[in-house]
């Protein structure tokens, strides 16, 4: 599909245009308001639901690209995910109704053929997930969708490595061939960068679980897709390798939670970007860092033909060294 090509400019230019709008307009109308609280990352109430521009913006950049027609599924989920994080951000919703919203936003893109098939082990090669296939699709969406929520905890984190990921992700795509699905990591991207301007510290405004929980979703299915797309195997690990550093905090803290009694569901200030945060490193400052690291793993994306062993291991011992530090730096004990 390399007829893409020469729509994306246009479908760039809209899905920048409309994340920049979203944010602006939520910001002045100040229709929902975060105040802080004794978990809070700020101090001042400051506007939220700003990724609705972000939302918008995405799908718009993919329906201009002709793409969205074959993703109808995927398509449909993201926007549930999205709605669901914009009910969310207006009033609070309790569990059931949360996971009830997220469990309907992946059961359409399964229904839409966004399901794994094989799961493609290094050092074994591909193995068949038969009857496995739909749960290990169902948690990836999930849980992705959750851990990229989870991470949304301070100013331009989820928006800077959600623009770095998805810029790298459309480079690994178009080297590959697989122009379609670059078009969509691109446009993406472009959202991101388009809502970043008025999120970056001191947020004027904030992402919300619309935005947060459409991301998520949107890199769980794209990363379904790639690996469908790709008969080498090397792209089902293209997703987690770009996100290392969200999954790994997102895994490590909840281990840490279960060590130590907590409900890994209540409400906290345990993940790594939080402790560094508490540990006197601004919220700019550490935005920068996992953006960086979005980046390493971008670089180390580009290598996947060559070797994805090497790439995953050198990512996490990345986030091995960058959790010792911060454990260091706020003094709690490594688990």
């Amino acid at each position: 599909m390399a007829e893409i090509w020469p729509a994306l400019a246009p479908a760039f230019v809209i899905a920048f245009g409309c994340g920049l709008a979203g944010a602006v307009a939520m910001a002045r109308l100040r229709l929902l308001v975060d105040k802080p609280n004794a978990r809070s990352s700020h101090s001042l109430p400051t506007p939220r639901g700003g990724g609705i521009g972000l939302v918008v913006g995405a799908l718009a950049g993919c329906l201009w690209l002709g793409a969205a027609d074959a993703w109808a599924g995927f398509a449909a989920g993201a926007l549930v995910a999205g709605v669901a994080g914009l009910a969310d951000d207006a009033r609070a919703q309790g569990a059931y109704v949360k996971f009830g919203a997220q469990f309907l936003a992946a059961g359409l893109a399964m229904a839409g053929g966004a399901v794994f098939g094989t799961v493609h082990v290094p050092g074994i090669g591909p193995v068949e997930l038969g009857v496995f296939a739909g749960p290990v699709t169902f948690l990836w969406f999930v849980g992705l969708t959750n851990a990229y929520n989870f991470m949304d905890g301070l100013d331009a984190l989820a928006a800077s490595t959600g623009a770095v990921a998805a810029l790298f992700a459309g480079l690994v795509l178009a080297v590959g061939g697989h122009h379609a699905l670059a078009g969509l990591a691109f446009v993406l991207a472009a959202a991101c960068l388009g809502f970043l301007p008025l999120n970056w510290p001191r947020a004027r405004v904030f992402m919300g679980d619309v935005g947060s929980q459409f991301l998520g979703f949107s890199f769980a299915g794209l990363g379904v897709l790639a690996a469908d797309a790709d008969a080498s195997g090397q792209l089902f690990w293209l997703i987690p390798l770009l996100l290392m550093h969200f999954l790994f905090d997102t895994m490590l803290t909840a281990a840490r939670r279960v060590a130590a009694g907590e409900n890994v569901l209540a409400a906290h200030r345990g993940h790594l970007y939080q402790l560094l945060n508490q540990s006197g490193v601004s919220h700019g400052r550490v935005s920068a860092l996992l953006a960086c690291f979005a980046g390493l793993q971008g670089l180390a994306a580009l290598t996947l033909s060559s070797s994805v062993a090497v790439a995953l291991l050198a990512a996490f011992a990345l986030q091995l060294a960058y959790a010792r530090f911060v454990f260091s730096r706020a003094k709690v004990r490594t688990p």
